[in-house]
């Protein structure tokens, strides 16, 4: 297998998403312009020249072939739906599988016809769904609890098969739940009341532990798997100290100064509620997200910290503050 030297070119796919734009930024700031950016959009109006962008749909197979994929590239494989309640609200799972089986497919197929055999991964924790113990290890069972996490593990998959057969190489991350600047998701009804001081539900008591991983720490990661030849190795990814959710929740809000107090309500009711409400398509949360609300979802790091020399460097209440900040300032 050809070697990733820090002259190889990374193809960055789904890279006018959070992350993608992250590890882009990361790359120019150690000088590495050796990238280019293949996304479903239009050509974005930040700093990359536009001959360094590539618009693709990587559903359609025949559009792939507007990347100009040379041997020795590395391909950061980013694109996938967000999770959106209710958006769609039928036919969910095909919805994902678009992205994450089709689109995966077709890339890989490309990357037998050009030669390329260095590829990235970006799963998802979803993959697990509840687990009996914590911290979760990579050698988990896994039990997907939607239709995000359900096409992401067989993706995962179809690239084993790949690597078994020695086809290529691939590194699959599974990150926790990724915040940061820009990134604000459901925490985007927490911020709302508490700029306005208002109560904030839980679910549960809040003595459960719910981990995060940043934005940074994740495009450091791939940078990281690239330039390691990407190990055949699926790794977790988390912050080092997560908190109990109240206790976390507590020193956010006292830290920016919201007056909110926070309000346990019973998990049993509130869940049943939710997935009463999802029946009918109109929940506010997804069968993933309010499924764990309550539940310890803490995922080990050890296997990326010995393989990848990988550790995180944001704590979940500085990645929490800088999405606040985002979402105050606009």
């Amino acid at each position: 297998m050809q070697k990733v030297t820090k002259n190889k070119r990374h193809i960055i796919i789904g890279g006018n998403g959070f992350l993608g734009k992250t590890i882009v930024k990361k790359l120019k700031s150690t000088s590495n312009d050796n990238f280019l950016v293949v996304d479903i959009h239009k050509f974005p109006s930040c700093n990359i020249e536009k001959n360094k962008y590539i618009q693709c749909d990587i559903s359609n197979k025949e559009d792939l072939y507007k990347i100009p994929l040379q041997k020795g590239d590395v391909i950061h494989h980013l694109a996938s739906k967000l999770i959106i309640p209710n958006k769609p609200r039928f036919n969910r799972y095909n919805y994902f599988a678009s992205t994450s089986i089709s689109g995966t497919k077709n890339i890989i197929n490309f990357m037998k016809i050009k030669g390329v055999k260095h590829l990235i991964f970006w799963s998802t924790d979803m993959v697990y769904g509840v687990q009996k113990f914590t911290p979760i290890s990579e050698d988990a069972k896994p039990n997907p609890l939607g239709d995000y996490g359900k096409t992401k593990l067989f993706a995962e998959k179809l690239i084993l098969q790949e690597v078994i057969k020695k086809r290529i190489n691939c590194t699959i991350f599974r990150p926790r739940l990724i915040i940061g600047p820009e990134r604000l998701g459901i925490l985007k009804n927490l911020f709302w009341l508490a700029k306005h001081n208002l109560p904030i539900p839980l679910i549960g008591n809040g003595q459960n532990i719910f981990q995060f991983v940043s934005v940074n720490d994740c495009a450091y990661a791939s940078i990281k798997a690239a330039m390691q030849n990407c190990p055949c190795e699926i790794f977790n990814l988390g912050s080092r100290y997560p908190l109990k959710t109240k206790i976390l929740l507590k020193k956010f809000l006292n830290k920016i100064g919201s007056k909110s107090i926070l309000i346990p309500l019973p998990a049993k009711l509130v869940i049943g509620l939710l997935s009463l409400l999802n029946f009918f398509k109109i929940s506010p949360m997804d069968v993933e997200q309010y499924s764990i609300a309550n539940k310890n979802i803490v995922l080990s790091t050890a296997k990326v910290n010995f393989n990848l020399d990988w550790k995180s460097l944001d704590t979940d209440l500085e990645m929490m503050c800088a999405a606040y900040e985002t979402y105050k300032n606009k």
